[in-house]
């Protein structure tokens, strides 16, 4: 199970004030506050291009620019400050091996986020993605005590939908033609968890 801070607060109530992230560690994995030093070790699996089919962006140009991008999104917030940001690097406990990451912005004067991962090819379809998408959606549901939680994806990733199915996000919506990149036209599907769902969900696994 994750290590995780129950600082919590009342629904919709979220401040750049408080302790932002933090750590989140396993058995398998540790899942740690990104940083730009964590850039050189993540370069190279974020330059695989077929990891790129169903998003909207590209590989890194350089390891400068990716320097440049840890430095700017490790401040954890928007300039309004509108937004939270969180990521975590995933890096395997017993290897060192980095694996890839999640994240997470925080919609602070509503009380609910989106989130988002990518597991780099080598490690995907190995329970990597489950374990910590989930530490995730409990760091945040415990931590901020967040309304739900969303997550957009491209209707042509059945690896994504699949996960997002087995963590019970139901699917609230599916707009068409949501985007145009690398030479297809794809579908968005929206996917969400209640706070008090995912409660039950962690109560129900326990008792398995």
């Amino acid at each position: 199970m994750p290590i995780l801070n129950h600082d919590v607060r009342p629904y919709g109530v979220c401040t750049v004030n408080a302790k932002l992230i933090e750590p989140l560690i396993s058995d398998l994995y540790c899942l740690e506050p990104l940083v730009k030093s964590h850039a050189p070790g993540m370069y190279a699996g974020l330059s695989i291009e077929g990891d790129y089919k169903y998003i909207p962006s590209n590989p890194p140009t350089s390891l400068a620019e990716l320097i440049a991008r840890y430095e700017r999104i490790s401040q954890r917030h928007s300039p309004d400050k509108r937004e939270i940001w969180l990521n975590w690097v995933i890096i395997n406990r017993q290897s060192g091996a980095y694996l890839g990451y999640v994240q997470s912005t925080l919609m602070v004067n509503e009380g609910w986020a989106y989130i988002a991962y990518h597991v780099f090819a080598t490690y995907q379809r190995k329970g990597v993605a489950k374990q910590c998408v989930s530490m995730l959606i409990d760091f945040l549901f415990n931590h901020y005590n967040l309304s739900h939680v969303d997550a957009l994806i491209d209707s042509r990733n059945l690896a994504s939908i699949r996960l997002m199915e087995s963590l019970q996000l139901k699917k609230i919506n599916e707009l068409k033609d949501a985007d145009f990149f690398k030479g297809s036209t794809s579908n968005e599907c929206h996917y969400r968890i209640f706070n008090s769902e995912w409660s039950i969900k962690a109560c129900g696994d326990g008792a398995d």
